[in-house]
């Protein structure tokens, strides 16, 4: 049906056909929310929408970012950890603090990003998830052992 406003008239018009291929295995695909569904249950979904010939990037960056993003949980206090040591009595201990939640605000930057990265393809899927984490971690060691005194 069609309705036009100006006129106030009401038209009917011949069917047509949309998505003659779509089946309902493919709306199943379409429904696939990598954030909430569970590891396991993801890596079905990544080999269902490769059978189907779409793009998995996206699910395979969310997948690896499954394994890797509860390590920031670990990483956080390795990054803060630059205020935590050296002398207190060294009058830095401002500055510290302030570089410690720096670095932990930067990883949760730079990890959307690679995400984001990963998501179109900018960057391959393990890329996208591990990257963050391996080079924040080498920072927070780095950084650790520079500011022991």
């Amino acid at each position: 049906m069609r309705f036009d406003v100006g006129g106030a008239v009401t038209e009917r018009l011949d069917s047509i056909v949309v998505g003659e291929k779509l089946t309902p295995a493919n709306l199943a695909l379409a429904k696939v929310d990598p954030d909430a569904t569970p590891f396991w249950e993801l890596s079905d979904s990544i080999e269902s929408y490769e059978a189907a010939g779409r793009r998995t990037s996206e699910l395979r960056a969310k997948w690896w970012h499954k394994l890797s993003g509860p390590l920031s949980a670990f990483l956080m206090p390795l990054l803060g950890a630059v205020a935590a040591f050296g002398l207190a009595r060294s009058g830095q201990l401002f500055v510290r603090a302030i570089i410690g939640m720096a670095l932990g605000f930067a990883y949760f930057v730079v990890d959307n990003a690679a995400l984001a990265m990963g998501n179109f393809g900018g960057y391959a899927p393990f890329l996208a998830a591990w990257a963050p984490f391996l080079l924040f971690l080498l920072i927070g060691e780095t950084v650790l052992v520079r500011t022991e005194e």
